[in-house]
């Protein structure tokens, strides 16, 4: 089989502007710049959002605690007592406590009767009364307050 000379397509050498060279342009590596730019900043404007997560996560779960609390005290026919421990970072109830995040503060508005050595109390009443309080949670300057009205023994997040 014999190839026509028509279609045949001649090959000329490229003149040396035509070549491509093997470097990046100005444009490449200030897009490439931009990018790690992007990528090492995130970090540091998701830091706030994180601190806010745990904050409303730990509250929500302090409120939780509270109500099963209050819960477990009129399902038994018993006083139940919430407690926390604000030097070592926990809450809960006596037979269950739950360590706050790491670098969270907490601060207790009790009563005086609910005071023990390093914990506190809020104590829940078969009738679903309780002895009141509030918590205060705090992280990296997000924070967060629980109040615990004494006559309904509801918790509530006070913004």
């Amino acid at each position: 089989h014999t190839v026509d000379q028509q279609s045949v397509i001649p090959m000329t050498p490229m003149r040396p502007s035509q070549r491509s060279s093997a470097g990046f342009t100005l444009v490449e590596i200030l897009v490439v710049i931009g990018i790690i730019g992007l990528v090492l900043a995130a970090p540091l404007t998701a830091r706030p959002k994180a601190d806010a997560t745990r904050v409303a996560v730990t509250s929500r779960s302090v409120m939780a605690t509270l109500d099963l609390a209050r819960a477990q005290a009129m399902a038994s026919n018993a006083e139940t007592l919430f407690r926390i421990d604000v030097a070592k970072g926990q809450f809960g109830l006596p037979n269950s406590m739950h360590s706050l995040p790491r670098g969270m503060s907490a601060a207790v508005v009790i009563a005086d009767t609910e005071r023990f050595r390093n914990t506190g109390g809020i104590r829940f009443y078969p009738d679903g009364q309780s002895s009141g309080g509030e918590i205060a949670l705090a992280l990296d300057g997000r924070s967060a307050r629980i109040a615990v009205n004494w006559l309904t023994g509801a918790p509530r997040l006070i913004q």
